[in-house]
Order: structure tokens, then sequence, then C-alpha cells
């Protein structure tokens, strides 16, 4: 499963306030984004993404 699709799944859930459950089977297992959404947390991706878009 690609990188893209994940931040894709993990984007929509989180824009629509949605339980990791409810995740659309196009972005893959609800628990590879939840589990991923997790490990790249803790290492600032989202932070680092997030960041770039304001500046």
């Amino acid at each position: 499963m690609s990188d893209l699709r994940v931040i894709g799944g993990i984007i929509h859930v989180l824009k629509r306030g949605l339980q990791w459950r409810d995740a659309p089977e196009i972005y893959g297992s609800h628990k590879t984004l939840y589990n991923q959404f997790v490990r790249w947390s803790k290492v600032g991706v989202f932070n680092k993404i997030f960041s770039e878009l304001v500046a």
C-alpha cells in the first residue's frame, strides 16, 4: 500500500471526524491507517507537513 493512499485515508478520517473503523476500504485497512497515524505522529511527520503547508 502506498504512503499517499495511507495519508489520504488518515486525512479523510480526521477531516470528517470518523472512527478509524469507518474509513472507506479504498484507503486500505482501518488498522493500517490507525497504526501508521500513531507511528508518524510519534516521529513528528504531521507537524512537519503542517508546518510546510503554513509556510
